[in-house]
């Protein structure tokens, strides 16, 4: 029987340049709605999720509340980013690999790729995770080999490739075939 890892909450918002990096709230269902619905050409290919989209209000407010007891356990870290009132993107810090590890994703609303968003987000959540959970000793970024675009976060923030892995296509894009990356506390 496994155990389901707790850590303390994260911070329920960050700034990071001109976006706010926060929880979600259930207000916010609609526009996470319309961002996703907008944005699912781009986001089908890799994202597993996306098969069960496009979801209702009424689906994505359940999907919040689900996020929020997560949030309120310690277990994970669903967090939108937004400019504005809008919803440009997601991200989370989740506790799905090593005790030691926190593992970060991200997803781009179509409007915004290319612009440095998950790059930026991506930096703040590392630099973040070692602030706040001194048992926090990795962060890492998964993603599949034929994800180039998603691949260049983590090099441009100076992970490390640990690992390749051969898994089941969760997506219609993807290859098969998992890169993970790697950031260790600086001692």
């Amino acid at each position: 029987m496994s155990t389901v890892r707790t850590i303390s909450p994260a911070p329920s918002e960050i700034h990071v340049g001109d976006y706010v990096v926060r929880r979600y709230e259930i207000s916010d269902a609609p526009e996470l709605v319309r961002a996703v619905t907008e944005s699912l050409i781009h986001l089908s290919p890799w994202m597993p999720w996306a098969k069960f989209e496009p979801q209702s209000v009424v689906q994505k407010e359940e999907l919040i509340r689900s996020w929020s007891v997560e949030w309120d356990t310690g277990t994970n870290f669903t967090m939108g980013i937004f400019l504005g009132e809008r919803v440009v993107g997601g991200t989370g810090l989740h506790l799905r690999g090593a005790e030691n590890t926190v593992e970060i994703g991200y997803w781009v609303h179509v409007d915004f790729v290319g612009k440095g968003i998950a790059t930026m987000v991506s930096q703040s959540l590392t630099e973040l995770a070692f602030a706040i959970w001194p048992e926090i000793d990795i962060v890492e970024i998964h993603h599949d080999e034929a994800n180039i675009a998603s691949g260049k976060v983590p090099q441009h923030l100076g992970f490390q490739h640990v690992r390749t892995v051969e898994r089941i296509p969760e997506a219609p894009s993807e290859s098969g075939v998992g890169y993970h990356w790697a950031m260790a506390r600086r001692k």
